[in-house]
């Protein structure tokens, strides 16, 4: 994870990458702009709810649609049909995809690809219930007219109020999931991540630590869907089959498997890449699947791996004598 590279480089690089952040509503005030930047931080969310389950504990899940849809969903109805304020409705997100995944737990027992089906199949029939149960979801017409979020008398009317909102909520996952890396259950998973037998051995109860990996990605994923919900005003159950939970794997998988930064850029290049390309509408879609390739090639720690390579060999050329304006030239 992170802990591989000196900490006062993660940390500095950590908080550039957050002030770049901050400063991107000053780049540009045209709501088209903030409106994708603000979809790559709601997707920032739910890639760390992945990391958490592929990087720290090497749990492969492809039913993190599944929870997105249910924090979109659950949002938007008590909000929309029986007026509850949207920090209530946020948190009910969270507690709702919380105690979904419990169904999840007799799974917890299987590893890898088998793991990966399973949670899959999950995703299908939650995709399922929100197509065939009208009542709840609006089947394939959807939810319209989602209100707008707020903060107790405050409304977040604008692009921007809604950017910096999401930006909070990505700020404290992210510190949260770091102290929790450095916790007793972060060591847990790392432990189970490198050898569930031996981790098993010493006595970690797999089976709890596992669901309460599940339960805590659950929450997260939950609330980018009541952020997803709020920002989009519009939902429709194809906005979380597999193939989302396809997207947000390849996020965690791109940034870096293990890093939480990654998980951040990973959700930016795959949110905001096919925009950028849109305007080579025929090619838009090969070249972008060529970038994830060559992303991907960079081995299981992504672009943070790149990263780190780059900064160590340019910290190595300065060690041995060589300037570092001089070494970045080479």
């Amino acid at each position: 994870m992170d802990d591989k590279f000196p900490r006062t480089l993660v940390w500095a690089g950590r908080i550039v990458m957050f002030a770049i952040l901050a400063a991107l509503p000053l780049i540009s005030q045209q709501d088209y702009f903030i409106h994708v930047v603000s979809l790559a931080l709601i997707f920032g969310v739910a890639a760390l709810g992945m990391q958490l389950l592929l990087g720290y504990a090497g749990l492969l899940s492809v039913g993190q649609a599944a929870f997105l849809g249910i924090g979109a969903y659950t949002s938007a109805m008590l909000t929309k049909e029986h007026a509850w304020p949207f920090l209530a409705a946020f948190l009910a997100a969270g507690v709702v995809s919380a105690l979904v995944s419990l169904v999840l737990v007799p799974i917890t027992r299987l590893r890898g690809i088998y793991l990966g089906v399973a949670t899959l199949g999950f995703t299908i029939i939650v995709h399922l219930v929100m197509v065939n149960e009208e009542w709840l979801t609006g089947g394939t017409l959807g939810v319209l007219a989602i209100p707008h979020p707020s903060i107790g008398p405050w409304k977040l009317g604008s692009e921007v109020a809604v950017y910096y909102f999401c930006l909070a909520v990505l700020v404290i996952v992210f510190l949260a999931f770091h102290r929790l890396g450095d916790s007793r259950f972060g060591r847990a998973l790392q432990a189970i991540q490198l050898d569930e037998d031996a981790a098993r051995a010493s006595g970690i109860n797999i089976t709890l630590v596992k669901s309460q990996c599940f339960v805590v990605a659950a929450v997260v994923t939950g609330f980018a869907g009541s952020l997803f919900a709020h920002h989009a005003q519009y939902l429709n159950p194809n906005d979380f089959t597999f193939w989302k939970s396809i997207e947000i794997l390849i996020m965690a998988a791109v940034g870096g498997v293990g890093s939480l930064a990654g998980a951040v850029v990973g959700a930016f290049v795959v949110v905001i890449l096919p925009e950028a390309l849109r305007a080579i509408d025929q090619w838009r879609m090969v070249i972008y699947g060529s970038l994830l390739i060559v992303f991907m090639g960079f081995g299981p720690r992504g672009m943070a791996g790149l990263f780190a390579l780059a900064t160590r060999w340019i910290l190595a050329r300065g060690q041995a004598g060589v300037p570092v304006a001089k070494a970045a030239r080479l």
